[in-house]
């Protein structure tokens, strides 16, 4: 995060807000390593390429509309208008590839007359910064985002520190680090459920809930798991809504061929098993072990939309909060967030990360202390 675009950055932060969404800052978008044999590498055998970069986002906004559908919105910003003309066609490029409903282009001061002819054809909101003050009034919510910590979101210098406290932590905790920050925004949505676990288990033992940015962490992978299953709820609905099993794993596995495909490797090596090629410890089903409570924690999202919103809201809060330093001490400190609903769901998602990817406890209690103001208890 540049600290020329930062103040550009809150305030799309809050206006997204206030027009109902839960957001991200810098989101950076790169590819993957590479690992390929080759001849050159001799008895080594296997060479790995860097990865290389894409393009970075400045806020990215999520909202879930009417019959589960998720919705998006991208923010540009920077202080100077200068080559907004080009930018524009930037902003259009990454919009088709978050599938945004909206985009917006926001400058210090007014962009330029041809970038402004370019809004109406490219489907790109153009603003300065006094124009996104206005747009704010154009929606009131019953939120006080004056009330602290609800108000950090939106301040310059805890924006900037929630974003650091993630760049100095164990390097052992690196795969699950690239993979929130890079892999989960270019993977296809169907993948994360399962990624997600796999990747906090990979690193459990290296993740302790004392540690404030180590439990920040795991708030902020249960947004990205929340994100993600609200994907697989707005599918499950599209396709299968009279049949919550089906409609998962067919999500899951990206659809109906994908899952017979899935099914049929399955079967292959169950069959393999039995002959005894395979040890007896080697897993070869087609779903998890944990796979029940997933489809459990999938039904519940489905059965009350109303209480996703807020939940990814107390969940971005209880990251950016728990980042600093600080705890959330009561329901009040919200500035009118708190939902008892959405807390509990927020809480639910926590408790199935933790379950499924065998971390510590102590990261469901203190996420419950949170988010319901339940006790520590003694040892956690």
């Amino acid at each position: 995060m540049t600290e020329l675009d930062l103040g550009l950055k809150v305030a799309s932060r809050r206006l997204l807000w206030r027009m109902g969404y839960t957001t991200r800052l810098d989101v950076q978008l790169r590819g993957v390593g590479l690992t390929s044999d080759t001849l050159a590498n001799g008895p080594r055998g296997r060479r790995t390429s860097a990865p290389e970069g894409f393009t970075d986002l400045d806020v990215l906004g999520y909202s879930i509309g009417g019959g589960f559908r998720v919705q998006t919105a991208i923010v540009d910003c920077k202080t100077s208008s200068k080559g907004s003309t080009n930018r524009m066609f930037w902003v259009r490029g990454v919009a088709d590839f978050f599938t945004a409903d909206a985009a917006y282009m926001v400058r210090e001061k007014d962009l330029t007359t041809a970038a402004r002819q370019l809004t109406s054809r490219l489907r790109i909101s153009a603003l300065n910064s006094s124009e996104v003050g206005s747009l704010e009034q154009l929606h009131p919510i019953d939120l006080d985002l004056e009330a602290e910590p609800l108000a950090w979101l939106f301040q310059e210098e805890r924006a900037v520190k929630v974003l650091r406290a993630f760049g100095g932590l164990d390097k052992r905790l690196k795969s699950l680090l690239e993979y929130r920050e890079f892999t989960y925004w270019i993977n296809e949505q169907y993948r994360n459920p399962l990624q997600m676990v796999d990747e906090l288990a990979a690193v459990a033992e290296h993740l302790d809930p004392r540690n404030p940015t180590h439990l920040a962490l795991v708030l902020d992978c249960s947004w990205l798991y929340l994100i993600s299953l609200s994907h697989a709820v707005e599918s499950m609905r599209a396709t299968h809504v009279a049949d919550h099993d089906l409609g998962l794993q067919e999500h899951l596995f990206g659809g109906p061929v994908g899952l017979r495909e899935k099914q049929g490797l399955s079967q292959l090596l169950e069959t393999i098993k039995q002959s005894g090629a395979l040890p007896e410890r080697v897993h070869v089903g087609l779903l998890p072990d944990y796979y029940p409570r997933l489809r459990e924690l999938a039904v519940r999202v489905l059965t009350r939309p109303d209480a996703v919103m807020p939940a990814l809201r107390m969940l971005e809060l209880a990251t950016s909060v728990t980042a600093l330093g600080h705890r959330i001490e009561k329901a009040e400190d919200m500035g009118g967030l708190y939902d008892e609903v959405a807390a509990k769901r927020a809480a639910d998602v926590v408790g199935f990360l933790v379950g499924s990817a065998n971390l510590s406890p102590g990261f469901r209690a203190r996420a419950r202390s949170l988010l319901l103001g339940e006790p520590v208890p003694e040892g956690s």
